[in-house]
């Protein structure tokens, strides 16, 4: 199976759903731009039919041959006109249901899911990825259908007036898409290669940004630039590649159309001379309308051409997105992501994903559970958390609601209030409650526009306060379950243990799965889970 049928069936399976980017507005796309070429060589007829009352016959056109003309290539406008509008509207509509599903699956995924690539990779997955599918959709899958039916049609008239002409040009026809075929999968290629060292440089660039202090300290400007420079220069030479071979594309297609036309009119013209006597008798007619209609042949395929860098794009969609948009029941999903805030009974569970990567038997958690996690590094440890959480499939989630804080909270370039108040609104006097409670509410209440400052126009926010904002956050979730991963690695040994305190005690009345390679006291946990090489052993804390 090539390329182009991998896609189209990916699309089909993955995409093309619950009557999305369904094949009857193709299919209506396809049509329209086929009744405007059958209007355009009747538009063609009459001119042509005109022409040779002018000069021929020295007589003026009717007024029937006026207004037929001009009937036809308003017809052939408006045609146009419908086309790019349904275009238009059908590539929003698929636009915004793959950024539907896809925000759908970042919901559930969530950490799981972006901390597998940079985050360049993402922004190009929004930004390109998913437009290049709807482009792939109804720009070059539509183009495909007419520049087949467009050569047909045209044929058809051509052996109907001049079997001999028609004869030649489908002789040559064949060329046309050999060759497109040919340049085709070379310009497919750099595409590929080039999209590649996009994303590498894109990467490159944006760790660098967030690495600016650690490369002041180590005065590392120097070499990171060259490597920078380095990724440049050969992203630049990509880039030229790419576009040298879509000039000797479009050249190509160019090249071989112009000279089967040009042959048709030296033909045409010597027979109109009396020069050549082969074939059906041509009057000015036939001969003029002939030359109208042959470019038709090779107008669609130049146009497909055109489109051709669609496919690659689309294809590089499909890898990067896998089945990242593919249809989420809405039941599945409000299942995944409104659950319950209520701790009902003691869950008992096994967990195991398909590539082995966590396993785990006969675990418990009840309400009120302390559980430390611990584990050597790359063991597993952040997996189960998203495992449980339900981010990462491996046959079981908690059936309620879940916090979770990291070693690096997210914090939104916004104020305080919004960052506590993310997709939810909450009290004034709520979130002073909170802050209060994670002892932050002193360092916000200094701030100049206090709960309205946006963090960015604050001094740089400490690690330790981060933290606390986050917490902040936990607690206004009220999720029954606490998932913690490692939320003291990069803090001091005092603020590890002040932030640690407060965490056990605001925690108090919620189950807590926490990870952590720093020291905790054995006395603040019920259970102790080792995780090894993914596999989960329990037992209970020493003394419990």
């Amino acid at each position: 199976m090539n390329g182009t049928q991998t896609l189209t069936a990916w699309f089909r399976a993955t995409v093309e759903t619950q009557g999305v980017a369904s094949r009857s507005t193709l299919y209506t796309l396809v049509g329209i731009k086929t009744c405007r070429i059958v209007i355009m060589i009747a538009a063609f007829w009459l001119f042509a039919h005109m022409m040779h009352t002018l000069v021929v016959l020295t007589v003026l056109p009717t007024m029937a041959d006026w207004i037929g003309l001009s009937v036809a290539l308003l017809m052939a406008w408006l045609l146009q006109g419908e086309a790019n509008r349904r275009t238009l509207e059908a590539k929003t509509q698929l636009l915004n249901e793959l950024e539907s599903r896809f925000a759908q699956h970042l919901a559930i995924g969530q950490m799981a899911m972006v901390g597998q690539q940079s985050s360049y990779y993402w922004q190009s997955v929004w930004l390109h990825h998913l437009p290049a599918l709807a482009n792939w959709r109804y720009d070059y899958q539509v183009q495909q259908y007419v520049a087949v039916l467009a050569p047909v049609i045209a044929l058809v008239g051509l052996f109907m007036v001049n079997w001999l002409i028609a004869l030649c040009l489908l002789v040559t026809l064949p060329i046309v898409p050999l060759f497109m075929v040919i340049v085709g999968k070379g310009a497919a290629a750099q595409q590929r290669k080039h999209f590649t060292a996009l994303t590498r440089l894109g990467s490159l660039f944006t760790d660098r940004l967030k690495a600016l202090p650690l490369l002041a300290t180590y005065r590392a400007h120097g070499s990171e630039l060259a490597l920078l420079k380095q990724a440049s220069d050969d992203l630049n030479d990509r880039t030229m590649k790419v576009v040298g071979v879509a000039f000797l594309s479009n050249t190509v297609l160019d090249f071989f159309s112009t000279v089967a036309v040009a042959l048709v009119a030296v033909f045409i013209g010597f027979t109109l001379l009396g020069e050549f006597a082969i074939g059906p008798v041509l009057t000015l007619h036939y001969g003029l309308w002939l030359l109208l209609t042959a470019p038709l042949l090779f107008s669609e395929l130049k146009a497909l051409g055109q489109f051709y860098h669609q496919k690659a794009e689309a294809e590089s969609a499909q890898i990067s997105l896998a089945n990242w948009v593919a249809h989420i029941p809405q039941e599945a999903f409000n299942a995944a992501v409104n659950k319950s805030i209520e701790f009902e009974e003691t869950q008992y569970f096994s967990l195991q994903d398909e590539q082995g990567r966590v396993s785990a038997a006969d675990l418990h958690l009840a309400a009120k559970d302390k559980v430390a996690i611990t584990g050597a590094s790359g063991s597993g440890k952040t997996l189960l958390l998203q495992a449980l959480a339900g981010q990462y499939p491996a046959g079981y989630a908690l059936p309620c609601k879940i916090a979770m804080l990291t070693q690096q909270p997210v914090l939104l370039p916004a104020t305080v209030r919004d960052n506590l108040n993310y997709q939810q609104v909450y009290s004034t006097s709520l979130l002073w409650a909170v802050l209060a409670q994670v002892e932050l509410d002193e360092w916000v209440r200094a701030l100049p526009k206090q709960l309205d400052t946006a963090l960015h126009e604050t001094p740089a926010i400490s690690g330790g306060q981060a933290q606390r904002l986050a917490l902040a956050r936990l607690l206004l979730s009220d999720a029954p379950v606490w998932l913690l991963d490692e939320p003291t690695a990069h803090l001091p040994a005092e603020q590890h243990r002040a932030l640690s305190e407060l965490i056990l005690r605001l925690s108090a009345h919620k189950a807590v799965l926490w990870v952590s390679h720093k020291s905790l006291p054995q006395d603040w946990f019920t259970q102790h889970w080792q995780v090894i090489n993914g596999t989960v052993i329990t037992g209970k804390v020493a003394g419990q």
